[in-house]
């Protein structure tokens, strides 16, 4: 399955912070997550990258469910600092196909005229 993930930068975690504590948190748990979510592209296990010019990162991952879907976040060290946002993604043939299904159903229940 693949799943649309958007991740938004929670400003808090460094509001107020000083410039020392700022770059630890960016060192220590900032960039060891930007590389573990490289690390995953570059295993194919999905596509995407941040936001040119936003906090934000993005990602079309695929797993098998949801809840491996939350496992691979929450072992993100930022998984905490983040406002996450998924989507489960369907297939555009499978939409297709439950229009056309959808269309057969209600012709049936449509009486017959003559």
């Amino acid at each position: 399955m693949q799943y649309f993930v958007k991740g938004e930068f929670v400003e808090e975690n460094i509001a107020g912070k000083s410039f020392q504590d700022t770059a630890t948190f960016i060192r220590t748990v900032v960039h060891p997550s930007l590389l573990a979510l490289d690390r995953a592209t570059r295993e194919g296990k999905g596509i995407g990258g941040v936001g040119a010019g936003e906090r934000a990162g993005y990602i079309i991952l695929e797993a098998p469910n949801h809840e491996a879907v939350g496992k691979f976040l929450r072992d993100l060290p930022f998984w905490g600092a983040l406002k996450w946002t998924i989507v489960p993604l369907q297939t555009f043939q499978s939409a297709v196909e439950q229009d056309l299904a959808a269309i057969e159903n209600a012709k049936q229940m449509m009486p017959v005229t003559q």
